[in-house]
């Protein structure tokens, strides 16, 4: 006589439950710093944070606007206000060195004595003046 149904084998995890379905890691977006030098516009530093619920979702709001949309790092503005002459492009050349030698990566940096506006692509920057040169350093992403 043959049995009309066999039921399944017993799962090794017990309960009968399907996995937890995989989700695949997404990066966040990266974060981004509008700026411009003597322009009159304000500057910007916008990113896209992971947001959590209840009690903690405050803080994560609070946290995205107290960073300086002109410079989030005091290491970077004092290498920049060290290295900072009357010349952009000596300038440039000098906040980078010691900036790479201090961070151990690469840094790009914008030298100019005349008004300039950038976009970057970054969560580690800083902007300063000295006199009639104003740079901008940052820690590409």
């Amino acid at each position: 006589m043959c049995p009309s149904f066999m039921p399944p084998p017993p799962s090794p995890c017990g309960g009968g439950y399907a996995p937890a379905p995989v989700i695949p890691y997404a990066a966040p977006p990266p974060a981004f710093n509008d700026c411009c030098c003597q322009c009159g516009s304000p500057c910007r530093y916008r990113t896209m944070r992971a947001r959590t619920h209840g009690a903690r979702i405050f803080s994560a709001v609070a946290a995205e606007f107290d960073e300086d949309p002109t410079c989030n790092s005091e290491k970077l503005r004092t290498i920049i206000e060290e290295n900072i002459t009357k010349d952009p492009t000596i300038s440039k050349r000098a906040i980078q060195s010691a900036a790479e030698e201090k961070f151990g990566g690469r840094i790009n940096v914008i030298c100019a004595k005349s008004d300039f506006s950038y976009v970057a692509y970054t969560e580690k920057y800083c902007q300063a003046s000295s006199g009639e040169v104003t740079c901008y350093a940052f820690q590409p992403q």
